[in-house]
């Protein structure tokens, strides 16, 4: 089975309804998507929901405007058991001040720790103002998304992590990155899908990761079975989900 393992189903379905995009994907063997929740209205249609093949998580962005969730409703979430992970979260070259950054991203990483909960990051341009802070927190981390050097892959790997690969990598200027990722064997496949991303004309964005899983074959050599044998594995051992 193929997982998303970050997405943007709630944004996605204010341009096209999930059950028949989610149907013709899993023909194709994509069958479960780990997406992300960054306001309150995407908690709600989360929340009203009733598709296994979702699995949600929520956090505090630290920089997206329209974020208006607070810890107080990700700890509700994480009460109720309501959402897999904390994230995305964790510290941006762009927003608000570093220091404020930090701050908001600490207190997310002491509620995973509290409810024993994984991390999705979001990584750009401060790898190590992150590491610094999650050096301290022995958590499962997925690091969605991450384009930024070898040197910072390196330090944030030293953390109980895993990275997904998407299309930010799938350069050549990122041939060194990937390699490395893929050597790792800890890695999993992502859309990083929204509304915003969808091509006229295109039906369902969510073959997309498809696309992501025949060009790494095709760069890597490795066997495609071998790579879902490999994110499915991640997945299981980053969620607890046996």
């Amino acid at each position: 089975m193929l997982i998303d393992a970050h997405c943007h189903l709630a944004n996605l379905s204010r341009l096209m309804p999930l059950s028949h995009i989610m149907d013709e994907a899993q023909k194709q063997s994509i069958g479960l998507y780990l997406s992300s929740a960054l306001n309150r209205e995407e908690v709600r249609l989360y929340q009203g929901l009733s598709d296994p093949r979702i699995r949600y998580s929520a956090g505090i962005h630290p920089h997206w405007e329209d974020c208006d969730l607070e810890l107080e409703d990700l700890r509700q979430l994480c009460a109720a058991q309501q959402i897999w992970a904390l994230g995305e979260i964790g510290v941006d070259r762009s927003g608000p001040l570093i220091t404020e950054q930090q701050d908001i991203f600490e207190a997310q990483l002491q509620l995973a720790k509290e409810y024993g909960l994984p991390v999705v990051l979001h990584i750009v341009g401060q790898q190590q103002a992150a590491w610094e802070l999650i050096k301290h927190y022995h958590l499962r981390y997925l690091v969605h998304g991450y384009a930024g050097s070898i040197q910072g892959y390196r330090l944030l790997a030293q953390a109980n992590s895993w990275f997904t690969i998407s299309e930010r990598i799938l350069r050549p200027d990122k041939a060194k990155l990937l390699a490395e990722i893929l050597d790792s064997k800890r890695y999993l496949l992502e859309t990083d899908i929204t509304s915003m991303y969808v091509q006229p004309q295109e039906h369902n964005p969510l073959l997309r990761l498809l696309d992501v899983l025949e060009k790494v074959q095709m760069i890597s050599g490795v066997d495609r079975e071998e790579l879902i044998a490999i994110q499915h594995q991640n997945y299981v051992l980053l969620s607890g989900d046996i």
